[in-house]
């Protein structure tokens, strides 16, 4: 048994939200109805990324849309459901590709980049924090990604506070922080440092599964010009 990371009592308990997904795919397929396909939901779900972008940017540079910060986390949440719909539609429907799972992986990143990155540009957030948090987030999802690679792999979606729902939980919370408690500002440095170490953490456990996962078997290694 590794012991990079050690399995605590906690630990397991940061895995319940994915755990609980197969319940909230139950709870979301009544969005789809039976109208909406995979590539709807996925073009619904790049519109959401860009509300919450708008409302983290306007809700702060602006006070007369101030109110847009407590919108935030509803985008939020409307950008997860329809970032599980459509994987749920493409295989329902079975149109899923290589090409859709691609795009997929590559939406859920560029578009947290989007959803958080937006925040460089106000007035008043350290942005050391917040390029530190954005580089961890990308970091977490490589090592998801790159689980399926090695021998017994999958996609890793284990997490310690720092998956991407977590993320959207940070995140939305701290736009209510902001809405309701305008001086918060000053803090957000704080607040990201949190978040990143969470975020880093989620790295640290998916390489641990991914490890777990290949012990034993068989490695090879290919690049585009052979082993």
């Amino acid at each position: 048994r590794s012991t990079l990371f050690p399995y605590t009592t906690l630990f397991r308990s940061t895995n319940r939200l994915y755990l609980q997904k197969g319940n909230f795919q139950k709870l979301v397929r009544w969005v789809g109805g039976s109208w909406m396909t995979a590539n709807q939901a996925t073009a619904l779900g790049i519109a959401c990324i860009l509300l919450v972008s708008a409302s983290f940017y306007l809700g702060l540079t602006f006070a007369s849309c101030r109110w847009l910060l407590a919108l935030t986390p509803v985008f939020l949440v409307l950008r997860m459901i329809m970032n599980t719909l459509d994987g749920m539609l493409a295989r329902e429907y079975q149109t899923g590709s290589v090409a859709g799972e691609l795009f997929n992986e590559g939406l859920d990143i560029v578009g947290d980049t989007v959803c958080y990155g937006v925040l460089l540009f106000v007035p008043g957030i350290p942005q050391l924090p917040l390029i530190l948090f954005l580089l961890l987030t990308w970091m977490a999802e490589y090592f998801g990604v790159l689980g399926k690679s090695f021998p017994g792999g999958v996609r890793r979606h284990e997490t310690f506070f720092g998956g991407k729902p977590d993320r959207a939980i940070w995140m939305g919370l701290m736009a209510l922080l902001l809405f309701f408690f305008p001086g918060f500002t000053p803090y957000t440095g704080a607040y990201l440092l949190l978040a990143s170490c969470f975020v880093f953490l989620t790295s640290v456990v998916r390489i641990r599964k991914i490890l777990q996962a290949a012990a034993g078997k068989e490695y090879q290694s290919y690049t585009w010009i052979g082993r």
